[in-house]
C-alpha cells in the first residue's frame, strides 16, 4: 500500500495540521485510506487517542453494544477459517453490505501481530473495478435484485434490506458499493438473488470480482498500528496467517481491533 497517508502519533498529538491531513485523507481529495503508527507499547492511550482522532470523520457508532466502541478480532481455532476469527482467508468484502445504512468508515488497530507472518490485511480499490467493467456489466450490477445474510443484534445500521444494487447510479461516494466476494459461490447456484437470468447476473458479479483482486493491495499491520479506510470506496479482507495457529498460546496470536465510523451529517464532519 505505498499510496498510504502515513502518520505518527507524535505527529497527531504536536502536530494540528496532522488531524486535517487525517481527515483530508478520509474524506477530501485524498485516497480514502490512511495509517496511523503510533507507540506500539501504549494501546489503551493509543485507541482512545483513536476516537478522538474518528471525530473529524464522524461519530463512532456502536454497533455491537456488547463490545462497545471497539470489537476484538482475536484468532480462534474453532472459527471458520475464512470468516473474521478464523485462520485462513477472508475474501475481500464490504461490513454490513446488507444495511441501508452501513457504517462508512471502518478502523482497525493492532496490538499483536501474527508470530507466524501472516494476516496481513487486504483492501480493494472499488471504484477502480467498477470502471473497469463494460457498460453492460455495470447495468446488471445496478439492478436491485441482490441480497445477502443479515447480521443479527447490531446497531446503528438501519434496516436490512431485502434487495439492493450491487453498484450504485454514480461513483461519487455519496452511496455504498455493495460488494462481497462471498456472494459469488451462492450466485453461481442461483442464489441471493431475484433477476430472472440468475446466470447471466452470476457472470457478471464474477468478472466484477476479478477486477476487484486485480486492484488488491496488502499491508501487515505492527503492533500501535491503526489502518482506516472509506468502506464506500474499499472492501477489505485478511491474507492466511502462519500455518501451526494451534501451537500459539491464545494470548500470543494475532489481535486487531475494529471500530466503525458512521458518515458526518451533511454539512461536514462533527
Amino acid at each position: 500500500m505505498t499510496d498510504l497517508l502515513t502518520l505518527t502519533g507524535r505527529d497527531l498529538t504536536h502536530g494540528p495540521s496532522a488531524s486535517h491531513h487525517f481527515a483530508q485523507a478520509l474524506t477530501g481529495p485524498g485516497g480514502g485510506r490512511a495509517l496511523v503508527a503510533f507507540d506500539g507499547a501504549e494501546h489503551a492511550r493509543n485507541v482512545e487517542l483513536s476516537l478522538s482522532l474518528f471525530s473529524s470523520l464522524g461519530p463512532v457508532l456502536t454497533v455491537y453494544p456488547g463490545d462497545g466502541c471497539w470489537s476484538d478480532l482475536a484468532v480462534r481455532e474453532d472459527a471458520d477459517p475464512g470468516r473474521t476469527h478464523g485462520v485462513g482467508e477472508n475474501r475481500l468484502h464490504v461490513d454490513l453490505v446488507d444495511r441501508d445504512a452501513l457504517p462508512r468508515y471502518i478502523a482497525l488497530y493492532c496490538v499483536r501481530d501474527d508470530p507466524r507472518g501472516g494476516g496481513a490485511s487486504a483492501l480493494a480499490d472499488l471504484w477502480q473495478a467498477a470502471e473497469a467493467l463494460g457498460e453492460d456489466d455495470r447495468q446488471l450490477l445496478g439492478r436491485s435484485v441482490f441480497s445477502y445474510f443479515a447480521d443479527r443484534d447490531v446497531h446503528g445500521v438501519g434496516e436490512s434490506l431485502k434487495t439492493f444494487a450491487v453498484l450504485p447510479d454514480r461513483l461519487d461516494g455519496t452511496t455504498p458499493i455493495r460488494f462481497t466476494a462471498k456472494m459469488q459461490p451462492h450466485l453461481e447456484r442461483g442464489e441471493l438473488t431475484e433477476d430472472d437470468d440468475p446466470a447471466l447476473v452470476a457472470a457478471a458479479f464474477g468478472r466484477f470480482v476479478d477486477a476487484v483482486y486485480a486492484t488488491r493491495t496488502t499491508c501487515r499491520l505492527r503492533p500501535g498500528h491503526l489502518l482506516v479506510f472509506d468502506q464506500h470506496r474499499y472492501a477489505h479482507g485478511r491474507m492466511p496467517l502462519g500455518d501451526d495457529q494451534g501451537s500459539l498460546p491464545a494470548d500470543a496470536r494475532r489481535l486487531l481491533k475494529q471500530a466503525y465510523v458512521g458518515a458526518a451529517p451533511l454539512g461536514g464532519a462533527l
